[in-house]
């Protein structure tokens, strides 16, 4: 018999009556069935060619963030068995909002509402597949929604009062680590990312610590000295190739932090070394934990009860944050300059421009002498315009203090090809047919195209009454 007249007997013999065959039921829940075994990789694979990349990594991100949370926090204090996602009921929703994401001093109210926004997506998409009833984000987003600013600007801050909280700054840790931000913009995770070997300092604190270790630096700078490198773009949970100790058998290591490397840079940045910045890594190299064991050697890390390590995320943010943490998290810094009365005469305080001013960044002033005061950089007192001073200001306090459209934050400016692209790491969008197509990095003669026109126009906190000399500031190679 042929094939069609097999399937033309088949079809003879089905039951007219169904509305579904029994095949297509059997396909149906066998479509419920993965989705409902296997959510997260179904989303991600409805949605893989709806999305960007970068969209597609932010809402797994998000929904792998709840994730955990629902295992480490809700798991342990309900009477229930909790697998996984779909196990989710509205009250864990508003507790991780309220206590994992509101918290996380890294998150603006804007991030805040778009990672429920992602969570939401998420639902409605299981909620379509048949494999969740409901969508139990709707609720905690809606008053979230209902209850902060979203719009609100980040914070003014006058160049005096940054400088204020620099030096105020008491560990060189905390100093190297947020110096590292505001004299390149570079991001949070990609400060968390770098290696002794992405290092060249040329002082004999730093070459003693690279044969203490056994470290190689990395090509890229290795005839570079006084640079810093930040590697090209990776994601979360890829591993960074251990050239520390080349060959077939060096592993390398899987990096976790949250965001990974954004780089738009083939091949990562080469970022100049002032002789602030220089001086802040060397205090920091003075009093920075051994790690002989690694594989590959961090250049900030966190001494453990029993093991030196690079910091996660989690543990960075109560370390630079936390009031109760360290005597320079910034919500210390914070509490030092709150300000219940004037500190000139005594008399009470007003605030001023509470929602309206034209640069937001908030003051006081004196009801007795009139005097206005700055308040601290560091807010939060139940404003309805929520602004929070994060590792990512720092980035922004870097573009707008070194723009050539200048914004009165900082005299100097680093010109705009220079700044966006070689030390911020960013796209090249906005060059010409001869910049993107003609123009390469083997031309480039560093210190004159480079290293020059940045230390020209970096600002300087004047943290130290001496200063370690860098390149092109103080001698030359």
């Amino acid at each position: 018999m042929s094939n069609t007249s097999s399937q033309d007997e088949k079809r003879e013999r089905r039951d007219t009556s169904r509305v579904n065959t029994r095949t297509r039921e059997e396909r149906r829940e066998q479509a419920e069935r993965e989705w409902r075994l296997r959510p997260i990789e179904q989303f991600l694979k409805e949605r893989e060619n709806e999305l960007t990349s970068g969209d597609l990594q932010g809402k797994e991100r998000a929904v792998r963030r709840l994730d955990r949370y629902l295992h480490e926090e809700i798991a342990p204090r309900v009477d229930a068995s909790i697998l996984d996602l779909r196990d989710v009921v509205e009250a864990d929703i508003a507790s991780f909002r309220d206590d994992e994401l509101k918290p996380d001093p890294s998150l603006a109210d804007r991030t805040v509402a778009n990672k429920l926004g992602a969570l939401s997506h998420f639902y409605n998409v299981l909620e379509e597949n048949n494999a969740f009833a409901g969508n139990p984000v709707k609720g905690p987003l809606k008053t979230f929604k209902q209850n902060h600013d979203l719009e609100a600007d980040r914070p003014h801050i006058p160049f005096h009062r940054m400088q204020r909280f620099v030096n105020w700054l008491a560990l060189p840790f905390s100093r190297a680590f947020w110096l590292s931000g505001l004299k390149h913009g570079t991001r949070f995770s990609e400060v968390v990312n770098i290696d002794l070997r992405c290092l060249h300092i040329d002082h004999p604190v730093f070459w003693q610590i690279v044969e203490n270790h056994d470290v190689r630096l990395d090509p890229r700078v290795r005839d570079k000295p006084d640079t810093l490198l930040i590697y090209e773009g990776f994601n979360e949970g890829d591993e960074i190739p251990n050239e520390e100790t080349p060959g077939p058998e060096a592993a390398g290591e899987i990096r976790d932090s949250a965001k990974g490397n954004k780089r738009k840079e083939d091949g990562g940045s080469i970022l100049p070394l002032d002789s602030e910045l220089k001086t802040a890594l060397i205090e920091w190299l003075l009093t920075r934990p051994p790690t002989y064991d690694h594989v590959v050697n961090p250049l900030f890390v966190f001494r453990g009860s029993d093991e030196v390590r690079r910091p996660t995320d989690q543990g960075l943010y109560k370390r630079l944050w936390q009031e109760d943490s360290y005597t320079d998290s910034i919500q210390q810094f914070g509490a030092e300059e709150s300000l219940d009365e004037c500190p000139d005469c005594g008399g009470s305080v007003i605030e001023e421009n509470l929602e309206q001013g034209e640069k937001p960044g908030r003051r006081f002033r004196c009801r007795d002498c009139r005097t206005e005061h700055w308040r601290s950089i560091c807010w939060d007192n139940g404003l309805v315009t929520e602004q929070k001073m994060t590792y990512h200001v720092a980035r922004h306090y870097f573009s707008n203090a070194h723009s050539p459209a200048k914004s009165e934050l900082h005299d100097g400016a680093i010109p705009d090809r220079i700044r966006k692209k070689r030390i911020r790491g960013d796209s090249d969008n906005d060059g010409d047919t001869e910049d993107q197509t003609y123009m390469t990095a083997s031309y480039e003669q560093y210190d004159e195209d480079v290293r020059e026109p940045y230390l020209d126009g970096i600002y300087k906190f004047d943290l130290y009454d001496s200063v370690i000399p860098a390149v092109g500031e103080g001698w030359q190679r």
